[in-house]
């Protein structure tokens, strides 16, 4: 009796198991969709933005026994200017609810959330917009806030929350501020719904990146956290208990606490309280020496460093705020090295009152070094950053670049020489260097380079001759410089006005320099140098990029070139003055040689608008070029004038240009447009398909090549498109009239009047030329060689018949409607033949035999189409009937 009744237990349990777990099976298709509705209802009435993800699904094993809400390939775009930019991604979301929140209505009781390599790009615009601020305006009655908050779908009850291999980035251009982080890992756990909890966290991030101002402080930096936080979640307070946080190899505890206001303010009270450091660990901070043999960097000395901020903050109110970091007597050297660097001194303070960020003060009051037997120290007081900068500083010392080698590892890739002199002493407020009121500013001194030689592997050697300045408060005199970059040289002298306020505030800086040069290879310093050599796995492959012309530039540059490399072209003796202001640099004008012949060009290249895509705007005055060097050197012709390929001659040609350059500096075809003229008192046109059609048809070899005089050709570029105004080409007694279109697929569309005297019912044709310069298709217009027939015939016995005789006219008219027709079948015959002759094996016979088949057949429409047209005008010249 008990078996039976043990059996029919384990019976009811095995199917009550079993139902169970098809239950658990099929569950989550019931609610995928009644999920999947609330998500999309609740993102579209918070986010004033586009959320998309690649599925949803629902389990109940996962986090079992919670129930599992997955979303993959989560995607949130924004709106607005920052239309089709991703601020947030995900590969998934994974978030654990209550299994029985599934059954009512009253929403889901949220415990888990798990994102897995989420990505996360915020941007604030110079105007001081975000891309953050996604949240559509709250438009409900105040009374009824708490309601509908309390009414959302999702209640946070968490436990636990997890973030794998994070990607954030920030961009600030009001403040030029960039910070970067990936592989950033988060585990946070605590009862998150209690009003008093302990939340323990974990926290590491890699390649860090931190830059303000044009200047990088951070870079691919590391850090690693781990703090235990004790949260009055229900009065936003968090205190800090056990905690440790590193920076690269330095180490920092944090005590205080944060606590999160009305408004968006916070108040704080936070410090933080370092054991002794080593001086090493402050060297971690300077990624050169982090990231290359920091195992074998020796140090003596230690760092002492204090950070606090206690008070509010709110709007642009800060809590007071300090940080001191003192040095003393440090040395630091690498195993192996023969000299170090010691006497190390560092005094260092900032400070806040709080208030304003306008009250902090920077004050570098000592930082010291030997390196290598060769002092350097340098000083540095701000005051009041924002309103109106007051500065002090000094730098004084010598430094033997050939010594750096001695005391650091640089390797096989770097090799560096040369002796770099400072004595440097300024002092003053912003305003009066804003106002020109030099004589407030104090400003003296001297910085001097000689014989600095610097090669780096993948980059061109450079060479500093000589390079010497002296400054005062108003102008920095640049008395020498000669520098040498790979291949190219450099000399230049002048003057350079507002250096101050360039360097301090990004300001304008003005000046006039002389420049010369006897080589400036652009292809080199761009990146695009070319080689004979064979290309080998570490050959550079960098792409030619367009030059930005800084904005805040505004200098006139006396400029004389003997040789510029630019690409294929060959420039030589460039002259003239070149003005950089506003982004753009103006020609005002420039003569050179070019394309073997002489220029003048004026105009002006910008990146005032769009620093990947800069506008020219030249005009350009070209006199005895060669059409040959012209096509070899320049991509643009090959695309827009193919038969530069087989012209022979020189030209000359006035116009003018505007176009859009992509980000590799060739002109982008689509938005040029020029007009101007072209002439030639010299041109050779060989072995042009177009006119050995020309000469086949009307079987006068003459128009094979081409040798013409006074050729003047107007043209206009629109649309990728060269049209050209009817002009002449003179061959002898020939005369043809071209006119028509070329398009940058180099498909053409000419009209062609082509006068031959002598040659009887063709001594007058014109032709429809199409296809391609390669591929041409010409068409005669046939109804224009009968009417000359039939105008022959009629005027006159040429034919030998009575004028009166109408039926012998008819004939005649049909007789040389045919003679002309058999003329141009028998020719293309003939050039049939010749293409199977010249064939040099089967293979090319088979293709000539082909080609002459079609050019015999084309021959032969004509034919026909002569004698339809004869008939047509004898209709209408004399009547119906034969």
């Amino acid at each position: 009796m008990m078996n039976k009744r043990l059996k029919k237990g384990l019976k009811i349990t095995g199917i009550t198991l079993a139902a169970i777990l098809v239950l658990m099976f099929v569950l989550p298709f019931a609610f995928q969709d009644k999920v999947m509705n609330i998500v999309k209802k609740e993102a579209n009435e918070m986010l004033n933005a586009r959320l998309d993800f690649e599925s949803l699904h629902i389990s109940l094993f996962s986090h079992f026994p919670s129930a599992s809400i997955e979303l993959n390939g989560l995607s949130l775009s924004g709106v607005g200017d920052f239309e089709g930019d991703t601020l947030v991604s995900a590969r998934s979301i994974d978030v654990a609810v209550n299994v029985m929140s599934l059954f009512g209505d009253e929403g889901f009781d949220v415990n888990y959330i798990v994102l897995d390599r989420p990505a996360v790009k915020a941007v604030k615009l110079a105007d001081g917009w975000v891309n953050w601020d996604i949240m559509k305006p709250d438009t409900v009655a105040e009374e009824d806030t708490v309601e509908e908050e309390s009414s959302s779908a999702f209640r946070l009850k968490l436990k636990h929350f997890k973030i794998i291999d994070a990607t954030l980035v920030y961009l600030d251009d009001s403040t030029q501020m960039q910070f970067y982080t990936d592989k950033l890992n988060l585990k946070l756990s605590g009862d998150m719904s209690a009003d008093v909890t302990d939340i323990d966290s974990k926290l590491s991030c890699e390649n860090i990146y931190f830059a303000m101002g044009g200047a990088s402080y951070l870079k691919q930096a590391r850090t690693e956290a781990k703090l235990t936080v004790s949260a009055d979640l229900k009065n936003s307070k968090f205190t800090l208990k056990e905690n440790s946080l590193s920076l690269n190899a330095i180490t920092l505890n944090l005590d205080g606490w944060v606590a999160m206001l009305d408004n968006g303010a916070m108040d704080m009270d936070l410090k933080i309280n370092t054991p002794e450091i080593n001086f090493k660990e402050i060297l971690s901070l300077i990624p050169a020496i982090y990231q290359n043999n920091f195992d074998k960097l020796r140090t003596t000395g230690n760092m002492s460093l204090t950070a606090f901020a206690k008070g509010r903050m709110v709007g642009d109110t800060v809590p007071q705020f300090g940080l001191t970091l003192g040095v003393k007597d440090a040395t630091f050297s690498y195993e192996g090295m023969p000299a170090s660097v010691n006497g190390i001194q560092i005094a260092a303070t900032v400070s806040n009152p709080g208030g304003v960020l306008d009250k902090t003060i920077i004050d570098l009051s000592d930082f010291r070094l030997n390196m290598a037997g060769n002092p350097f120290q340098a000083t540095l007081y701000a005051a009041t950053p924002i309103s109106d900068l007051n500065f002090q500083a000094t730098a004084k010392g010598t430094v033997h670049l050939g010594k750096v080698k001695d005391i650091y590892p640089l390797g096989d890739s770097i090799s560096l020489s040369g002796i770099v002199t400072a004595d440097l002493r300024l002092a003053g407020r912003m305003s009066d260097i804003e106002k020109e009121n030099y004589e407030k500013i104090q400003g003296e001194g001297t910085f001097s380079i000689a014989d600095m030689d610097l090669t780096m592997k993948g980059m061109p050697a450079v060479a500093v001759k000589k390079a010497q300045a002296s400054i005062s408060a108003k102008a920095m005199s640049l008395s020498q410089l000669d520098v040498k970059v790979g291949q190219s040289d450099l000399q230049a002298q002048g003057s350079l006005t507002n250096y101050l306020a360039y360097v301090l505030k990004d300001e304008t800086i003005k000046g006039t320099l002389t420049v010369t040069s006897s080589l400036l290879d652009l292809n080199e310093l761009m990146g695009e140098s070319e080689t004979t050599e064979e290309p080998t796995a570490e050959a550079d492959t960098t792409a030619l990029s367009a030059i930005e012309v800084p904005k805040n530039i505004d200098m006139t540059l006396n400029a004389s070139f003997n040789k510029i490399l630019f690409q294929k072209m060959v420039l030589e003796q460039v002259k003239g003055k070149l003005v950089v202001a506003d982004g753009a640099v103006r020609m005002t004008p420039l003569s050179l040689k070019a394309f073997g012949g002489t220029m003048v060009a004026n105009g002006t290249y910008s990146t005032a608008q769009n620093a990947l895509q800069p506008q020219v705007n030249f005009d350009l005055d070209i006199q005895k070029a060669s059409f040959e060097k012209t096509f070899d050197q320049l991509d643009m012709v090959k695309q827009i004038v193919p038969i530069f390929a087989k012209t022979g001659g020189t030209y000359s040609v006035q116009f003018d240009l505007k176009s859009a350059l992509d980000s590799q500096m060739s002109p982008d075809l689509n938005t040029l447009t020029a007009q101007g003229v072209i002439q030639s008192n010299d041109i050779q046109l060989q072995n042009i398909e177009v006119f050995s059609q020309l000469a086949t048809l009307l079987k006068n070899d003459k128009l094979r090549n081409i040798e013409a005089k006074d050729l003047k050709i107007s043209f206009a570029i629109a649309d990728g498109k060269v049209k050209t105004s009817p002009f002449d080409i003179k061959m002898g007694n020939i005369t043809m009239n071209l006119s028509g279109v070329t398009g940058l697929d180099q498909t053409i569309d000419y009209t062609a009047k082509i006068n031959i005297p002598g040659a009887g019912a063709l001594s007058n044709v014109s032709a429809t030329i199409g296809g391609t310069f390669t591929k041409p298709s010409i068409k005669l217009n046939t109804e224009e060689v009968v009417k000359n027939v039939v105008t022959s015939t009629v005027a006159s016995k040429v034919l030998g018949v009575d004028a009166e005789d109408v039926e012998a006219q008819k004939a005649a008219i049909r007789k040389q409607a045919e003679d002309a027709g058999n003329k141009l079948i028998a020719t293309a015959q003939s050039e049939s033949e010749k293409l199977v002759e010249k064939a040099s094996n089967p293979l090319a016979k088979i293709a000539a035999q082909a080609a002459g088949k079609k050019l015999v057949e084309e021959a032969e429409k004509q034919a026909q189409n002569l004698k339809e047209e004869a008939e047509k005008l004898i209709e209408k010249q004399y009547g119906s009937g034969k």
